[in-house]
């Protein structure tokens, strides 16, 4: 069920996303012929005011059709002035960026109603469980040789106040195989304890291993500081897509993708996520709750934004740098120029589409 939401979530993002075009184009005055949900076989359409409107049997996204995208397209029974090709380049970079915008603005309202309606999911200084040795998994961790037991509640580390969770894990994460002391209250009383922290190795980096986790409070946040934290939250989620992004495109990863085809496992951080993956993904996620969902939701239309944000043709983000280039210059680069580049663009696109099905049908992620 949760997965069939996903794929619905995800065509109605889509489909949002074109309807921005639409309604920029309708606005600039420029023709719009096609409004379709879905693609493949043709189930229906009607016709209204020139555009048809209609559904298609793989109801996997949807697009529009706007006449003049390409200057050498035939385009019979059009006025000059109704051409995407023909139009000034303002409303070109309006038509353009308007569906960037759209999944942008979905990411910022998804976020805020998660915010204002059900708060934020804090990690406390309460211990919620007790772990074991990141050494040997069947001898204590060093939080258990301290003495330390769920439902305390830690209060400094050698003896520095302690005042949020991410404050003592990043004390704990400096002192690798250190003699440190620990504070903390249990039954109103205050102790104070000893024990030396293991080491592990993160992002290839020595860290220091206490062996506690957090009880995780909900807290609720006014509207402003749900405005505030959707904000930043949509800046770091646009951050790591854009590093998605050069990752997923660069030449070692492609290289790497290659290998789907000779029978090698992909790693996960490597592959790209079609939309089987997305609904394997949104079902694994929602049985965390569906604010895990609709966060997976929110980043997904953000992925969207910036991965249509890439300044090459035939992507929206193409279209930007083509408006702006004739803005600041006053010429326009011929669309022949540019059919090598987006043949090579479509091909890559291609190739990740067919590997992301694939690799989603014979290797499902789990998360």
């Amino acid at each position: 069920m949760n997965a069939f939401l996903t794929i619905a979530l995800l065509t109605l993002f889509v489909v949002l996303h074109e309807l921005g075009h639409y309604i920029s184009a309708k606005r600039s005055k420029i023709a719009v012929s096609e409004f379709f949900v879905g693609f493949g076989p043709k189930l229906f359409s009607f016709k209204k005011n020139d555009t048809e409107y209609g559904l298609k049997a793989l109801p996997l996204g949807g697009y529009v059709k706007i006449p003049g995208m390409d200057e050498n397209e035939e385009v019979d029974g059009y006025e000059a002035e109704e051409l995407f090709h023909t139009a000034t380049w303002t409303k070109k970079l309006y038509i353009a960026s308007s569906g960037i915008i759209v999944n942008f603005l979905l990411a910022w309202l998804i976020l805020f109603s998660i915010f204002t309606f059900y708060g934020v999911e804090q990690p406390t200084l309460e211990i919620e469980t007790i772990g074991v040795s990141s050494v040997d998994p069947l001898t204590e961790a060093p939080s258990s040789i301290a003495g330390l037991k769920v439902g305390d509640v830690i209060t400094s580390f050698n003896g520095n106040e302690v005042n949020s969770w991410n404050e003592l894990v990043s004390y704990i994460e400096v002192n690798p195989n250190k003699f440190v002391s620990i504070g903390y209250f249990r039954n109103n009383q205050s102790y104070l304890t000893t024990t030396t922290l293991e080491s592990r190795i993160i992002s290839n980096t020595e860290s220091g291993y206490l062996g506690v986790s957090p009880k995780i409070q909900n807290q609720k946040l006014g509207i402003i500081e749900s405005i505030s934290a959707t904000t930043l939250v949509e800046i770091e989620m646009t951050k790591a897509a854009v590093d998605g992004i050069f990752t997923l495109f660069s030449p070692q990863n492609l290289q790497t993708l290659l290998g789907t085809y000779s029978g090698e496992i992909i790693p996960d951080e490597a592959r790209p996520l079609s939309p089987i993956g997305l609904a394997q993904a949104g079902n694994q996620i929602a049985e965390g709750g569906y604010v895990n969902l609709f966060t997976l939701l929110a980043f997904v239309n953000i992925f969207l934004a910036v991965f249509n944000s890439i300044p090459l043709v035939p992507l929206d983000g193409g279209r930007v740098v083509l408006a702006l280039y004739e803005g600041i210059t006053g010429k326009k680069i011929p669309d022949r120029k540019l059919y090598p580049l987006a043949a090579v663009v479509i091909f890559v696109f291609i190739f990740l589409g067919i590997t992301a099905f694939y690799l989603d049908i014979t290797q499902p992620i789990k998360l």
